[in-house]
């Protein structure tokens, strides 16, 4: 027995472990902290794909720049503003309610009439005014338009002179027509 007892004296109060004794199962919640786990020694295999993806490096320097590219075409130039419509002998607008007639080009080139528009006596007929040049259709165009009262229907043609003609309509209407949702481009 003293022989135990000195060989216990001096090999102190350690005991062995065996291999693979100790796993999740006997670990506390939290027993192993970052201060217990030698440095560099877990690998991506070791920590969950959550931790992973939140796991960030250090920002790299920026890289170079690259050469300025070409410099963009200017956008369309604005619409216009509305001029006022060159009437014809007999021919102005309706009354001061309504839109006066005008023309202009929008930021497209494409040509827009408005307005209403009425002959101070008797029918309409021919000309009611006559655009200047740029402002012109290369060929004649023909327009349905609203002309007099309620159902009254009629033409308007543009040539390529300028002249922004009454057609015909509803038995020569004489009270109003209309010259909106004329449009025509100039090419």
């Amino acid at each position: 027995m003293s022989t135990i007892a000195v060989f216990i004296a001096l090999g102190g109060t350690s005991y062995a472990v065996a291999r693979n004794s100790v796993g999740p199962a006997q670990l506390r919640a939290n027993a192993v902290t970052s201060a217990k786990v030698r440095n560099q020694s877990l690998t991506s295999k070791d920590l969950s794909s959550s931790t992973l993806k939140s796991v960030r490096g250090m920002r790299g320097p920026a890289g170079p720049s690259g050469a300025t590219g070409p410099v963009g075409a200017p956008g369309p130039a604005a619409a216009e503003s509305w001029k006022a419509l060159p009437f014809a002998n007999g021919w102005t607008n309706y009354d001061n309610f309504w839109e006066s007639g005008a023309y202009r080009k929008d930021q497209l080139g494409i040509v827009h009439l408005r307005g209403l528009v009425t002959r101070a006596s008797g029918p309409p007929a021919g000309f009611i005014a006559t655009l200047p040049a740029g402002y012109r259709p290369q060929r004649g165009r023909l327009f349905v338009v609203q002309m007099g009262e309620l159902a009254g229907v009629g033409r308007v043609d543009v040539g390529p002179d300028g002249g922004v003609r009454w057609a015909g309509g509803s038995g020569g209407e004489t009270d109003y027509t209309s010259l909106d949702n004329i449009s025509f481009d100039t090419e």
